[in-house]
């Protein structure tokens, strides 16, 4: 593959509105689809989109029910987000395509099997596949649930990718809640220096994740860059400009670039 090959997260919080169940941000989806316009001729583009709205609601409301029935439920409501965003990409003449997550990679015997072949031929080919956080088949309990991180995570073994970039709904990573704090400021580097104290920030301000999940997700961001020797990037989607400089793995004026090497 003689171009770069870059994976992008399309954020839940980004493309969808949390608040409301099966709702979609359709203004995030417009600057989603020009900023991958402007970067997949330039660099190999491996997409994944996160649940967001579509999953979690259904997630929560059938987490009592028997694990077949969520399965299947989890599996209808993340299909619908994706084709959605796959079927906005070929409107615009992008070529995209839509992998389902738990058709390739399922849990067996505590170790992940997976069937990669037709992503590699999609890449090689220029087109984008555009994968997703799901419940995947799980042979011992029926399912578990993969986020779009994790999922990055195993393709990444068969598939490195030059560097990851997480669109989300802020600038990046911040000391305080952007959206509560006005003097909240963007952590412009987190590396081995001050990885610790970064995290030791987000144990203590429990309000900057609704699902109290950013210190998970810098954490997880931190050990993929240290295990894989690439950058991290997150920035925000709605910021088109900065979006495609960390795509095309350019200096950003506003994000956050998680390096571990």
């Amino acid at each position: 593959m003689s171009k770069e090959i870059v994976y992008v997260k399309l954020g839940g919080s980004f493309i969808t509105l949390k608040n409301k169940p099966f709702t979609l941000n359709i203004d995030a989806l417009d600057k989603a689809v020009a900023i991958i316009k402007n970067t997949w001729k330039k660099v190999s583009l491996l997409l994944g989109n996160g649940g967001g709205s579509f999953a979690h609601p259904v997630v929560q409301k059938y987490k009592n029910a028997c694990p077949e029935e969520l399965l299947v439920r989890c599996h209808s409501a993340t299909r619908k987000l994706n084709y959605i965003i796959v079927d906005k990409l070929l409107e615009n003449n992008i070529l995209a395509t839509t992998i389902q997550t738990s058709a390739i990679i399922m849990k067996q015997n505590n170790e992940y099997k997976v069937f990669l072949d037709p992503v590699k031929i999609l890449v090689e080919k220029g087109i984008i596949p555009v994968l997703y956080g799901e419940c995947i088949i799980n042979s011992k309990n029926t399912y578990t649930v993969l986020s779009t991180e994790n999922v990055f995570r195993i393709l990444s073994k068969y598939i490195k990718p030059s560097r990851i970039v997480l669109l989300t709904d802020v600038d990046g990573v911040y000391d305080k809640n952007p959206k509560k704090h006005r003097d909240a400021k963007i952590i412009n580097v987190i590396n081995r220096k001050n990885l610790e104290d970064v995290l030791e920030i987000l144990s203590l301000s429990k309000d900057l994740d609704e699902t109290g999940s950013m210190y998970g997700k810098i954490k997880s961001a931190a050990e993929l860059s240290e295990e894989l020797g690439i950058p991290v990037y997150i920035v925000s989607g709605i910021n088109t400009g900065e979006a495609i400089k960390a795509i095309l793995g350019k200096p950003l004026s506003r994000g956050t670039i998680i390096d571990m090497r």
